[in-house]
């Protein structure tokens, strides 16, 4: 796979697992574009990697057009099947963006625990059980800690939503996340 489709199937994989759908770059998606600017000034200084770094802002140029695009007809989907008015778009795009770093913080804490569980277990080793055993710890914690922000989300979207158009949002956005770490899982887009 090319870097420029990598980027751009990260770029599909970040907008689509993300709930902040009506609200511009997140915060995550902003320090990875800052990371990857860094290491390609990094890797400019040297002559032969300046086709790198074109490459790299080719695929940071396409993956914020691709990154706006979905967002754009993501926001539009769930305006239209949620039956938002004006109001409750603008509230939803705001309490978004509110929880929009804890939630990306807490996704990438459990991917790494994941990851590193996925690791642990794969060498069948004994001596690696202590190690396990304070990943799985780990991820229970994380798990908690995203619940606890889903019910503070869920308690602010109750100001502004009804129950349907609250039932029909968290469908419509697990239903995201499952399609997207079904192809996270199957190699399609990267590993998330």
């Amino acid at each position: 796979m090319t870097l420029m489709s990598r980027g751009i199937a990260l770029a599909i994989a970040c907008v689509l697992c993300l709930p902040p759908v009506l609200h511009g770059q997140d915060a995550g998606s902003a320090r990875e574009a800052a990371r990857l600017r860094r290491e390609a000034r990094r890797e400019a200084s040297t002559p032969q990697r300046s086709e790198l770094q074109e490459r790299n802002k080719a695929a940071l140029a396409e993956r914020a057009r691709v990154e706006g695009t979905l967002r754009t007809a993501l926001a539009r989907t769930v305006r239209e099947r949620l039956a938002l008015n004006d109001q409750q778009a603008v509230r939803l795009m705001e309490l978004n963006r509110k929880f929009s770093d804890d939630r990306t913080r807490l996704i990438r804490e459990e991917r790494h625990i994941r990851r590193e569980l996925r690791q642990s277990i794969a060498g069948r080793d004994a001596s690696r059980a202590p190690e396990t055993a304070r990943l799985l710890d780990g991820l229970l914690e994380v798990q908690r800690e995203r619940l606890d922000l889903q019910q503070k989300e869920q308690a602010q979207l109750s100001e502004f939503l009804s129950p349907e158009q609250r039932a029909r949002y968290i469908g419509m956005m697990e239903q995201l996340r499952r399609r997207i770490q079904a192809r996270a899982d199957s190699g399609e887009g990267g590993r998330l």
